[in-house]
């Protein structure tokens, strides 16, 4: 398979796999024993044991049913792998919203094959909503083919984003804001990554665009937007994520370009499509 992405019908299984983890991962959150809860890059970011719990959940099963698999979360698995795919966990994504019971987080979990996003499967435990897809495919939420929106200008979109834990990047994060509220209908914050892309893949929101987010905050995300008919990409040096119809890309990508250069906060340049 070396250079090629695997088959659908190869894909399937752990398409399948990912779905059933992500719905038992979905039952602690529903749960709620949040038992203790601690601090990780700040004081203002949490971690508890139901992120602790759902991760382990998800590792265990998948050392049993994909032994051979690399393992990448964000409450510290790191496992290598021997096979070419790679599965990266997000075990509760918004875990600020999902402490203060406010209805915005999930289950994310995203398969990648050598360095290519191929299954991308998002559980909102808030809302009860399994967003699902696999290259190749269209993308779902609860078994309904799900598409971005046809806006084409960007003063007519709906823009998602998210602000970092750190009160510097924040400030920087919030200086970009200014320049582009300005030029769109309005802005949104759900609190969780993996929940925004998925709205950008239903339609919910037009487009969405974050920095200092990791590679378990997007990469099931990444191939739900794009099985939508979005366009996406991740820049890992910045951790930065933009994600939007194919209408509205270019013009969208030019006006963030201009607000990270005009306020300083990164060194813009242009964005290449996954």
């Amino acid at each position: 398979m070396s250079g090629l992405l695997p088959s659908p019908s190869e894909l399937r299984p752990l398409h399948d796999l990912a779905i059933d983890l992500a719905r038992r991962a979905g039952e602690v959150h529903v749960r709620r024993e949040t038992g203790n809860v601690a601090s990780k890059s700040t004081s203002t970011d949490p971690v508890s044991d139901v992120d602790r719990e759902a991760e382990s959940l998800i590792v265990a099963g998948l050392s049993v049913a994909r032994p051979q698999d690399a393992i990448l979360g964000e409450e510290d698995t790191s496992i290598q792998g021997t096979s070419g795919f790679r599965w990266v966990i997000d075990p509760l994504d918004g875990t600020v919203n999902y402490l203060y019971k406010f209805p915005s987080h999930a289950v994310s979990i995203g398969v990648q094959f050598e360095e290519t996003p191929v299954i991308g499967v998002v559980l909102d435990t808030a809302l009860n909503e399994l967003y699902s897809s696999q290259v190749g495919q269209e993308s779902t939420r609860n078994a309904h083919d799900i598409q971005v929106t046809s806006c084409s200008d960007l003063s007519m979109a709906l823009l998602g984003t998210g602000f970092a834990y750190q009160p510097t990047l924040r400030h920087s994060q919030a200086l970009i804001m200014t320049e582009l509220i300005s030029q769109v209908r309005d802005i949104r914050r759900s609190g969780s990554c993996a929940v925004d892309l998925c709205s950008v893949a239903s339609g919910r929101i037009d487009a969405f665009y974050e920095t200092g987010v990791h590679w378990w905050d997007v990469a099931a995300g990444i191939q739900i937007v794009k099985g939508a008919g979005g366009v996406v990409t991740y820049e890992p040096n910045k951790k930065r994520i933009v994600a939007s119809g194919p209408n509205l890309w270019e013009e969208l990508n030019n006006a963030i370009n201009k607000a990270e250069t005009a306020t300083g906060s990164q060194s813009a340049s242009p964005s290449a499509r996954i």
